[in-house]
């Protein structure tokens, strides 16, 4: 007994000093980069940040998830933070943390499930042949090069691995996610109103006099607020995200005292996305809205008045709001103005919106022209900003992700994303139908399906799981998903046999 007590001492003394010793290098290097200045300030930093990630992966997968989650949101404003220290340039070595982090998590559960996590779930099998389709779409020489397919990767590959970190997380993870969610959008969402009301500091205005390639930031005579995103388009699908979360606890009675508080955090994200200017991510919003308060109904009469309900403040607006002018509301001393009539056009009248057209003929062109001439995929990085600095694709903007990977991986691919996302849904709806009403378990249900009928929505009028912060947690949840239905069933069967 005593030597096994010696034995654990000396371990965890070595242990110390090895912590030590570890600390001491991180702060001798850090005083080092801090003294020497530029790259290697940045390069400190990111892999100080990247090494404590890792660090959360000794912990447990969830802690690595979570870091990861929580770095997301803070990406892009990080990203234009460096521009203090270093000058402006096109490679970001900021955009490969994540990937690293997520690639040593996803070898962690190979190693662990082997290639049962593959086909562990009803989801995992169309999933993974997916993955495949995309991999071997990193080689298409008919996108201009090799290192255009690897960032093709990046954007459509990686986050696809955190499917299969939703199906082996545990069952309780992606529920306290969601809180988390919701939390996150309204910290980063108070960045975004300073950018709107006060303006840019100086650093990032750095990076707007040098970024191309953002036509869209600029609404008339104003620059859209980006919040700690990336993209004003990031930052909307994180706020209709964070806002459907919260109405959806909201709406549960399971969450007693809580519930004014998320719905209180949902009326402010709702009046924040008005500021983003993002009209799908408002359509999102509404539909998101629109399943929560419909799925709330005891029976089929509580439906339809539910329906009317509904409608019937938007055909008020459609019959008493007359579509705005071209200058109404527009000022040059009025952000906050300007982008509230920019949403409210949008909303009234999208229809009349110039954008919608320029999609519909880009979308038409590619269903008749260039698909039909390629149906197999031109290469995964052939839709991506890559592909368009080497100058092999100078195509308007998709902003149609099923399309996207139509054109980038083939029409194949683009049905079997479309198949695996309706999939999906049909799995939350028929859990949440399955589950005893009222019950914790059926709010959950609740929230995973108005998120699900999202997704599909803004992937079709949009590009949502090419989004930094947002794939992932899309991914996350359609895996989440895929293994709690998976363990139902297998409750079931448990059941049904010994029942007989």
């Amino acid at each position: 007994m005593n030597s096994e007590v010696q034995t654990y001492s000396r371990v965890r003394l070595r242990s110390s000093v090895l912590w030590i010793g570890a600390l001491q290098a991180m702060t001798a290097l850090g005083v080092w980069a801090t003294a020497t200045g530029g790259e290697m300030l940045r390069l400190f930093a990111l892999g100080s940040i990247t090494l404590s990630m890792l660090t959360a992966l000794a912990v447990s997968l969830e802690a690595a998830l979570t870091a990861m989650i929580l770095f997301e949101p803070f990406r892009g404003v990080l990203r234009r933070a460096q521009y203090l220290i270093v000058p402006y340039s096109e490679s970001e070595p900021i955009h490969l943390v994540t990937p690293i982090v997520g690639l040593f998590v996803f070898v962690l559960l190979l190693s662990r499930n082997k290639l049962e996590i593959f086909r562990a779930t009803p989801l995992a099998m169309p999933t993974s042949f997916l993955a495949a389709i995309c991999f071997l779409q990193i080689f298409n020489p008919l996108q201009g090069g090799l290192s255009v397919g690897f960032v093709g990767g990046l954007f459509y590959l990686v986050p696809m691995v955190w499917f299969y970190f939703g199906q082996a997380a545990n069952v309780d993870f992606v529920p306290r996610i969601l809180r988390l969610i919701v939390v996150l959008a309204l910290i980063s969402s108070l960045y975004g109103v300073y950018q709107l009301v006060i303006g840019y500091p100086h650093f990032e205005q750095v990076w707007l006099e040098n970024t191309d390639k953002y036509v869209s930031i600029r609404v008339y005579n104003i620059q859209r607020a980006l919040a700690t995103f990336s993209s004003s388009e990031e930052w909307g699908r994180y706020i209709q995200i964070g806002c459907i979360i919260a109405a959806g606890l909201g709406f549960s009675r399971n969450e007693g005292g809580k519930r004014l508080l998320w719905f209180g955090a949902a009326a402010a994200l709702i009046a924040l996305l008005t500021l983003t200017g993002q009209r799908t991510s408002i359509f999102g919003l509404i539909l998101g809205l629109a399943i929560l308060f419909l799925t709330g109904a005891r029976d089929f009469r509580g439906v339809f008045t539910r329906v009317a309900l509904m409608f019937a403040p938007f055909i008020l607006v459609f019959a008493l709001v007359n579509p705005l002018s071209e200058d109404d509301g527009f000022s040059s001393d009025n952000n906050v103005g300007t982008m509230m009539t920019h949403t409210s056009k949008g909303l009234v009248d999208p229809a009349s919106e110039g954008s919608l057209g320029v999609r519909m003929e880009t979308w038409t062109e590619l269903v008749t022209q260039t698909l039909p001439a390629n149906p197999l995929g031109t290469g995964l990085g052939s839709t991506t900003l890559g592909a368009t600095r080497s100058q092999v694709n100078d195509d308007s903007a998709i902003d149609n992700h099923f399309l996207s990977l139509a054109v980038s991986a083939g029409i194949p691919a683009a049905l079997l994303l479309l198949w695996i996302l309706i999939r999906s849904l049909i799995l939350c709806f028929r859990s949440w139908r399955d589950s005893i009403p009222e019950s914790a378990q059926a709010d959950l249900w609740r929230i995973m399906l108005a998120l699900n009928a999202t997704f599909v929505l803004n992937n079709f009028f949009g590009t949502s799981f090419t989004i930094y912060s947002i794939a992932p947690i899309g991914w996350l949840i359609i895996g989440w998903v895929s293994a709690a239905c998976s363990e139902m069933q297998d409750a079931e069967r448990a059941n049904d046999t010994l029942t007989v």
